[in-house]
């Protein structure tokens, strides 16, 4: 079969099998009551979303594990790890999760207990991709040139990982915004593997892996995760992914970087993710050493919120400018190879 028509296969199988098991999923977390629960210090517009399901992240799990392998042939080193750094994520998230369902709160791990949790994961990841993947460089942005970063390469991954996820976690806040962003963010990755693969552009270094078949593969899964699950998620939601869908695609993303030497690209398409995270510490910082805040709340999502944007001109506007931003890092990969 076609290369071409092997990713719109395994794209169409991810969509049917998170949709399929969305439509499952949706009444059993609702019968078990396992609704979001809403911070009283958000935007008031959002109350109305108080008991909506959450956890719709287990489905996209689903879609991505299963048509991953289908597929995938060779060494398939690449498609495990990039499947194992989604699975170590999505397990914190889900605990996460099952502990504000479990106390009806809207917090569920502490801070610390996450941050942990986080880095212990986060070291799994890197030294797997340093000890079994060999890989212990990233791709410099327009020079063509390789960062051999040699050990440094594992707590350099460890702090992409943990700010992708967080990012990717925090931008979580409106329907369809962080499933949207992810879906523009993978769908460039996919481009850029795909011409690889095909030979269209070539990449400057054998060191760098010319055979991304299978992480093309595992790519195509999560952008057909993601528009299945954006049926069931955009405004209004019918279900939310909760921190257990927001890490494995935070986790998912950073993985398609590392495993390709890409990681430095991820700043470039995912900066709409960064922005919230950025706006979170800014925010942060600015209350505790002048008593004043920056934005009308943060993450920035909101700030535009309160500001009087509605829920759907916010997600429009945050996919716009990633769609822009990953352009710039798709010609960015172009003039680098």
């Amino acid at each position: 079969m076609n290369f071409t028509v092997q990713i719109l296969v395994t794209i169409l199988i991810a969509f049917a099998i998170t949709f399929i098991a969305s439509k499952i999923l949706i009444p059993i977390l609702k019968k078990a009551k396992a609704g979001q629960h809403v911070r009283d210090d958000g935007p008031q517009t959002h109350l109305v979303k108080e008991g909506t399901p959450t956890m719709g992240g287990i489905a996209m799990l689903i879609g991505i594990i299963a048509a991953s392998f289908v597929f995938s042939s060779g060494d398939l080193n690449d498609t495990l790890f990039a499947v194992v750094t989604v699975l170590a994520f999505t397990a914190i998230g889900f605990l996460d999760d099952g502990l504000k369902l479990f106390k009806k709160r809207s917090l569920g791990l502490r801070a610390w207990q996450k941050i942990v949790l986080q880095l212990v994961a986060a070291a799994l990841v890197a030294c797997l991709a340093y000890y079994w993947l060999e890989i212990d460089f990233v791709m410099i942005p327009v020079s063509a040139q390789l960062w051999h970063m040699g050990a440094g390469f594992i707590p350099f991954t460890m702090f992409v990982l943990l700010a992708m996820v967080n990012s990717v976690n925090l931008t979580d806040g409106l329907d369809g915004l962080a499933t949207g962003v992810t879906l523009i963010n993978s769908s460039t990755f996919l481009l850029i593997f795909l011409l690889s693969v095909i030979g269209a552009v070539g990449m400057s270094s054998a060191e760098i892996l010319t055979d991304m078949s299978n992480m093309t593969m595992f790519t195509a899964s999560v952008t057909g995760a993601c528009i299945a699950f954006l049926c069931f998620n955009v405004h209004p939601a019918k279900v939310f992914m909760g921190d257990t869908g927001a890490f494995a695609l935070g986790a998912a993303l950073t993985a398609m970087g590392i495993a390709t030497g890409l990681q430095l690209f991820l700043p470039v398409m995912g900066f709409m993710f960064v922005l919230s995270a950025i706006s979170v510490i800014i925010q942060v910082g600015s209350f505790k050493l002048r008593g004043k805040r920056v934005f009308r709340m943060a993450p920035l999502h909101h700030h535009f919120e309160l500001g009087g944007a509605s829920e759907t001109q916010v997600v429009t506007g945050y996919m716009i400018a990633t769609v822009l931003l990953s352009a710039g890092a798709f010609l960015l990969f172009f003039f680098t190879v």
